[in-house]
């Protein structure tokens, strides 16, 4: 995968200001963020780690941006609102930007986030942007939806996986090209683009194709997929 982290190493101490500017812009470029989060009254670092390694108690996807300014305008306001989720719901949370930093006194202190249970480093920021595969394949945007979606079974408790199965949108297609779809179930054979990884060919008759997978996947693996424009 193609990704880029926020530079917690370099940014010079407090980080929020420069952390906020940075997921305002990769959430604005389209990039989902996975982000790192202290919670209220959790003691840090944690692991008894030394700053700002243990500097974040739980990870969370951010997906998207509200602005009552121009998207290419890429100051951060303060009634900016991020779009994440949790691994405690199946809803969308809104956050806005000016609530996000937390406190912190140092070393074995515990954090405080105020009205929320949860905040920004302060004066750390974490953060990493995924951009995409890392190829220079022509392919176009993809969205996988998921069945069963909701939960999973805790294989790390012992439990089986269960089969998923998935549903692909393809999107932003060119009415009359031809599009092959690929589908990879390992790390290891990941963007090797021969003919045993090929699902199916279409012709693109509008700007969106749906295509219902015939064979589902373990929900404790890794699978691809790649819907790639062929050369005329």
């Amino acid at each position: 995968m193609d990704y880029e982290g926020f530079d917690d190493i370099n940014t010079p101490t407090p980080q929020t200001d420069a952390y906020l500017s940075w997921l305002k812009k990769q959430l604005i470029d389209g990039n989902a963020v996975a982000w790192m989060i202290l919670w209220s009254g959790q003691q840090y670092p944690i692991y008894d780690l030394t700053p700002p390694e243990g500097m974040y108690g739980h990870v969370e996807p951010v997906i998207g941006i509200q602005s009552n300014h121009p998207l290419n305008d890429t100051k951060v306001y303060d009634d900016d609102v991020v779009l994440h989720f949790t691994d405690g719901g199946v809803n969308t949370v809104h956050r806005v930007m000016s609530s996000l930093a937390g406190e912190w006194a140092g070393p074995g202190e515990k954090a405080d986030c105020g009205d929320y249970d949860y905040c920004i480093g302060n004066p750390y920021g974490f953060g990493w942007a995924v951009k995409g595969f890392a190829d220079n394949v022509d392919a176009a945007p993809a969205s996988l939806h998921i069945d069963p979606w909701e939960r999973e079974p805790d294989t790390r408790s012992g439990e089986d996986p269960n089969e998923i199965r998935g549903t692909l949108t393809a999107t932003e297609l060119k009415e009359g090209e031809t599009y092959t779809i690929y589908r990879w179930d390992s790390v290891k054979e990941a963007l090797t683009y021969s003919d045993e990884y090929i699902k199916t060919s279409f012709k693109a008759t509008s700007d969106t194709f749906v295509y219902e997978d015939d064979k589902s996947f373990l929900s404790n693996g890794s699978t691809y997929y790649r819907v790639v424009r062929e050369k005329s």
